[in-house]
């Protein structure tokens, strides 16, 4: 039986897990990036972000964020007349990032504009194994927990059949060795992508270089990712889709990084990242896939990725 009939959610992936468990009826509100699945962009949105990141490349970005941050001031802005309105009886949030999402700061604002503490479910996954187990959190303290045990062994029996698959190809010349992966979440400036994206190159038969599971993305610079030289490369920058990735990844250029060795071989390529990497929520199986496919396409080759959901980056 369900806990909470009036849920806010100020984290998109906490916004897929309850539909996709069959919470989708109880979420009132949501935040602008609450987009999938379909119905959960049809509600309320109760904040937004007070940069207009369409309009801004990603230096921009990066310098506006910092600068925000520096003067302590809101990223996001809360709409206080809506969110009395709905009267939520459940906050779902996380404090793992202030960027990503609603941060702590947005919580006890909507507390002072309520006039009450609604529960708030705090959401923190650092790694692959914790977006699982925040599944299973929402399941116990909002409801439908079978479903919500199902929707995570469906996601683990999915990666199970890629180890599977891995397993039977060691030492076989398909697979002679893993290859060595740099994912990128930001390229202007560089930043190495942390916390599950090391566990999503290690399930797709990769080698993660420059960081490790749980970490926080941190940036990096291209004297790294020379000295690293990696085989593949991952262009992943958080919050975007293909296109932005695209349209980003075409204004960039240095006669140092054609050098590489993943430029050299046409082995950069370009994700969706907002859908499939950058967001905690169940298609990051998805996301570990289209890795295979990119990391062995023939061994994966059978794998059906959406289509636009990966391109290899024009030379």
């Amino acid at each position: 039986m369900e806990k909470y009939k009036r849920i806010v959610s100020f984290l998109p992936s906490a916004t897929e897990i309850l539909f996709e468990i069959g919470l989708g009826q109880y979420v009132y509100g949501v935040t602008h990036e609450c987009t999938f699945p379909l119905e959960a962009s049809k509600r309320h949105v109760v904040i937004r972000p007070v940069i207009d990141f369409d309009s801004m490349s990603g230096l921009e970005i990066d310098e506006k964020i910092k600068e925000l941050s520096l003067r302590n001031q809101p990223i996001f802005a809360l709409d206080e007349k809506l969110i009395k309105e709905i009267q939520p009886d459940v906050l779902i949030s996380q404090n793992l990032c202030s960027v990503c999402a609603p941060f702590e700061n947005e919580v006890v604002r909507a507390n002072g504009v309520l006039g009450y503490n609604p529960k708030n479910l705090i959401l923190n996954p650092r790694n692959l194994q914790d977006i699982f187990k925040n599944i299973i959190k929402i399941g116990k303290e909002i409801g439908n927990l079978e479903n919500a045990i199902r929707l995570r062994d469906k996601l683990n029996s999915r990666i199970n059949d890629i180890q599977t698959s891995l397993e039977s190809t060691v030492n076989k010349e398909i697979n002679d060795r893993f290859p060595r992966i740099m994912c990128l979440d930001w390229i202007n400036p560089f930043y190495l992508a942390g916390h599950w994206v090391p566990d999503m190159v290690v399930a797709s038969g990769g080698l993660s270089n420059g960081i490790v599971s749980g970490m926080d993305s941190r940036q990096t610079t291209l004297s790294e990712i020379e000295k690293v030289n990696p085989d593949k490369i991952i262009i992943a920058p958080c919050g975007y889709d293909l296109k932005r990735t695209q349209s980003e990844y075409e204004q960039f250029d240095n006669p140092r990084w054609r050098s590489l060795k993943a430029y050299k071989d046409d082995q950069i390529y370009l994700v969706d990242s907002n859908s499939y990497f950058s967001k905690p929520s169940p298609r990051i199986v998805t996301g570990i896939e289209i890795l295979c496919r990119i990391l062995h396409p023939d061994l994966f080759s059978h794998l059906k990725v959406l289509d636009k959901s990966f391109i290899i980056a024009k030379r």
